[in-house]
């Protein structure tokens, strides 16, 4: 029994139209937008991370060349009280960036959903 075949290009799977080239490039927008926001997030991180460890490497440095037990209690509580001030700020940073992603996925799932929604219509 033979089996109607529709041109190529015309449709996925028998059943969805397959999306142009402009269509699959709106679906595509959505998706390249929160991966840049992803990866300038993790740039971030890394940034806050590598000037964190420089700090930690340059405090090791100081307390090895510090003689009096006074001063290197004292530069090791600076160190600390400067360490946790960093991580909250960087984690302050971290969530206010993260909200911003969550509600810029809204966004893209919205525009994608209207995207495909577009491309398997026709118009």
């Amino acid at each position: 029994m033979a089996t109607k075949k529709s041109p190529p290009g015309m449709n996925m799977a028998g059943c969805m139209p397959v999306p142009n080239v402009e269509g699959m490039s709106s679906m595509m927008a959505p998706q390249l937008k929160m991966m840049e926001a992803v990866i300038s997030q993790n740039i971030e991180v890394l940034d806050f991370l590598k000037s964190r460890f420089e700090r930690d490497q340059e405090m090791v440095g100081k307390l090895a060349d510090e003689a009096d037990p006074l001063k290197a209690m004292s530069l090791w509580g600076e160190f600390w009280q400067r360490t946790a001030s960093d991580y909250a700020t960087e984690m302050s940073k971290l969530a206010t960036s993260m909200t911003s992603i969550a509600e810029r996925a809204v966004r893209s799932a919205t525009e994608e959903g209207e995207a495909i929604a577009k491309a398997t219509s026709g118009k």
